[in-house]
């Protein structure tokens, strides 16, 4: 068994899967400490999981349990995963957001040699301050720059139906934004934990809505200000 640097945490993780494997191998490390975590997926379950999933392959069922796992993990530990493209800008991580519905690609919209991960980053509060990490979970892991860490100085939700310029968002506007953002990765009965995270966020993050992306560098500008 090995262990990962993971969103600051020692993950240790085991895996039948080569999906898996490859895209955890970049943050692995030689040191043994003691596990934050640990993530596997038993034969037993998987089993269940292929009969639940009629067509997956087991590579891309245990592929989304383990990411599942690690992202239930991470409220833990004064964190959230977020399904959003996180954007290095003057030193700091700028998260873009989008209802799953829009279908939104921000890899066609963001600038490719600023953004350091895209999907599922993890956010964690260290020292009274958020910072985002690249993972290696995530449909798209290869953009992730293997340990990344970032002060995490906004999240912009992108939504063509509810914002027209960009904007200060108000808490009745982003609290629902927000959950929505994670809501995949919440377990019912965590559900006030993670309302309780998210009023240490809104103290500390800026939030800003957005119609669309068609200009990114007034964006970068105004919430870096």
């Amino acid at each position: 068994m090995s262990i990962y640097r993971i969103s600051d945490l020692n993950v240790e993780i085991t895996t039948n899967s080569a999906t898996v494997a490859e895209a955890i191998k970049p943050y692995e490390v030689q040191y043994q400490e003691r596990p934050n975590l640990s993530l596997f997926l038993t034969d037993d379950r998987l089993l269940e999981l292929m009969e639940e999933n009629e067509g997956r392959t087991a590579d891309v069922i245990e592929t989304v349990y383990i990411a599942t796992l690690y992202s239930w993990a991470l409220f833990d530990f004064n964190g959230f995963p977020i399904h959003a493209t996180a954007v290095e800008q003057d030193g700091k991580a700028i998260l873009f957001a989008a209802p799953f519905e829009d279908n939104l690609d921000f890899m066609s919209l963001l600038p490719q040699d600023k953004v350091f991960t895209y999907d599922y980053p993890g956010v964690r509060m260290q020292d009274d301050l958020y910072y985002a990490f690249d993972t290696p979970f995530g449909m798209k892991g290869k953009y992730a720059k293997r340990g990344k860490k970032l002060p995490l100085e906004a999240i912009v939700f992108v939504d063509s139906g509810r914002f027209d310029s960009l904007r200060v968002l108000e808490a009745k506007d982003f609290v629902p934004m927000f959950m929505r953002a994670v809501a995949l990765n919440v377990r019912h009965e965590r559900t006030k934990h993670t309302l309780f995270i998210l009023e240490r966020v809104m103290h500390r993050v800026k939030f800003y809505g957005v119609r669309d992306l068609n200009d990114v560098d007034f964006i970068f500008e105004r919430v870096t200000e």
